[in-house]
């Protein structure tokens, strides 16, 4: 586990800069305990900008950093939280200081990553990320990324325009094939980022899989406030490191907060027995094939022939549904970001 301190930012209207003693600090996990398997068996610590900021309200302060595999921080008080405003994890005062005492020597992990049930980045649902027990949802495999996502969802974002190979790029994440996600191109240019070019440094949607080179910023999202147009602010630099914090237009401003609403993230219901089953006719270990036959099956679709869904258990099913209760998602789904309805 990593306690941090990273410096507030001037994000919110509601909120002064913190002091300088609130600078970042080292938080390289322990060697071989994280369940990460990116950051075990001895390579270099992940450092991954989520990291450098509360993932509830986007600022920093005293960080908590879970030790599981979405790389996420997260303000542990309600004191901790009162200048951003932040939901906080709630850890009551004897808590906290017992992760402190403990230090390098513990471990965190957010119920996320203790019940391996993540939210997917493009529509906001819950489902499994056990890929032991029948996974929904799959990791980006780029080390520094801790976005999950429905195989249908990542497939439709990354092949809008071919609903055949968007389809057989389903099947092939449902059965295992590693993925590189959206947030790794720009969604303008379709470049990767170069961090040694400023101009080609990734400005990251906080909500969605958005993303932008700084030369490749739409106008409407702005590094300052316009009054006379009632434009808000939508991008902020110096807060990531080496990229710049914004929230795309999908997503509506809360004036208030001058952030989106905060209802974004959303911790599986563990009181409720139907969380843990295991979602029926997910591949099991010995259904999922090579990944060399997953990428010949991938090269060879057929755009005018669709393919038909997987056979999986006794039944057709479509990896994407979730057996995350409904009652946990409000309407419109928290990190529903209208990627699936464009």
């Amino acid at each position: 586990m990593a306690v941090i301190k990273v410096r507030m930012s001037k994000l919110r209207k509601a909120k002064s800069v913190e002091d300088s003693r609130h600078k970042s600090a080292s938080r390289e996990p322990k060697e071989g305990q994280s369940s990460n398997p990116k950051r075990a068996n001895g390579e270099a610590p992940v450092e991954p900008q989520q990291r450098e900021v509360c993932a509830f309200c986007d600022d920093g302060g005293e960080l908590i950093c879970c030790d599981g595999g979405c790389l996420r921080s997260f303000h542990p008080t309600k004191e901790h939280g009162e200048r951003s405003m932040c939901t906080t994890l709630g850890l009551n005062e004897a808590k906290w200081q017992k992760h402190k005492a403990l230090g390098e020597k513990g471990l965190y992990f957010c119920e996320n990553c203790k019940h391996k049930q993540h939210q997917c980045f493009a529509c906001g649902l819950l489902g499994s990320s056990n890929l032991t027990a029948g996974p929904e949802v799959f990791q980006c495999k780029e080390q520094k990324c801790g976005h999950f996502y429905h195989p249908g969802c990542v497939a439709k974002i990354l092949y809008p325009d071919n609903k055949a190979k968007a389809t057989c790029f389903e099947q092939c994440v449902a059965g295992g094939l590693e993925f590189s996600c959206p947030v790794h191109k720009c969604k303008r240019c379709k470049e990767a980022e170069n961090k040694h070019d400023k101009e080609m440094q990734f400005a990251v949607c906080r909500r969605c899989p958005t993303v932008y080179h700084r030369k490749c910023l739409p106008r409407d999202i702005s590094l300052i406030e316009d009054e006379e147009e009632a434009t808000p602010q939508r991008a902020w630099d110096g807060i990531l490191p080496d990229q710049i914090l914004i929230y795309c237009r999908k997503h509506e401003i809360q004036e208030e907060l001058g952030t989106p609403k905060r209802d974004h993230i959303v911790f599986p219901d563990v009181r409720n027995p139907g969380a843990a089953e295991r979602h029926r006719g997910a591949p099991q270990r010995h259904d999922i094939p090579d990944e060399d036959e997953l990428l010949d099956r991938l090269a060879s679709c057929n755009p005018s022939q669709s393919p038909q869904p997987a056979e999986t258990g006794r039944s057709r099913v479509k990896p994407i549904d979730s057996f995350a209760p409904k009652h946990l998602f409000p309407r419109p789904h928290p990190g529903s970001c209208g990627w699936l309805d464009d």
